[in-house]
């Protein structure tokens, strides 16, 4: 079976400091949109709400009330977009660690592509750091986004193990699997999940045959 190995980075420290440093970022980020902006939307929402019930009683011309609910749904687009960025800089699910929001995730991708996707979630796991979830989470997440655009499956499982100090992290689907050397020329996500096991000061193994499906493996040490 062709596979592709990718490990960690010449400089072990550089990466998951810089990694961890924009998760802090994106968390911030979400927090400030969350907070600040989620606010003003809200506010924005209320006083059209007002205005609209206003005009309705006054019986007054329909264009202006019509501009009010049209204003009241391109808000609701807003939030809708604005949680959309968040959930993307920082998901929030991953509070709960990295089972449930696995659990979470396995859910919503069968709901959104009609692919069955099943999790298996060993023991230790809750221990596991918040960088830690959220950078294997991510990796999941980019793995299933390959999933529904290229491998035409009908079933993926995603598994967790840890024994002792070493996680493994295995994205298994039953679709068509893809050349790797074109899957390297044309993107598919590869260099972030790559970046993201090395940032973890792991390895990255992807195996494929076309026709036969596709696994990505993640190994990686974890503190007791």
């Amino acid at each position: 079976m062709p596979h592709d190995i990718i490990s960690g980075d010449r400089h072990p420290e550089a990466l998951p400091l810089a990694e961890k440093v924009r998760e802090e970022e994106r968390a911030r980020i979400a927090r400030d949109l969350h907070d600040e902006l989620g606010a003003h939307l809200t506010g924005i929402k209320m006083a059209l709400g007002l205005l609209r019930e206003s005009l309705a009683r006054a019986q007054g011309p329909e264009q202006p009330l019509e501009q009010a609910r049209y204003a009241e749904q391109l808000i609701d687009e807003a939030g809708d977009a604005m949680h959309g960025i968040i959930d993307d800089l920082c998901p929030p699910i991953v509070e709960f660690g990295l089972a449930e929001a696995l659990q979470w995730q396995s859910r919503m991708f069968t709901r959104q592509t009609g692919i069955v996707c099943r999790q298996r979630c060993g023991d230790g796991l809750d221990e596991l750091g918040e960088f830690e979830v959220i950078t294997l989470f991510r990796i999941v997440r980019e793995a299933l986004s390959n999933v529904a655009k290229y491998a035409h499956a009908e079933n993926a499982l995603i598994t967790v193990e840890r024994q002792g100090d070493v996680l493994t992290l295995r994205i298994e689907d039953d679709g068509h699997g893809f050349d790797l050397a074109s899957a390297a020329r044309n993107g598919s996500g590869l260099g972030n999940m790559r970046r993201r096991a090395q940032a973890l000061q792991g390895t990255l193994q992807l195996d494929t045959v076309q026709g036969k499906g596709t696994t990505i493996t993640v190994v990686a040490p974890v503190a007791r």
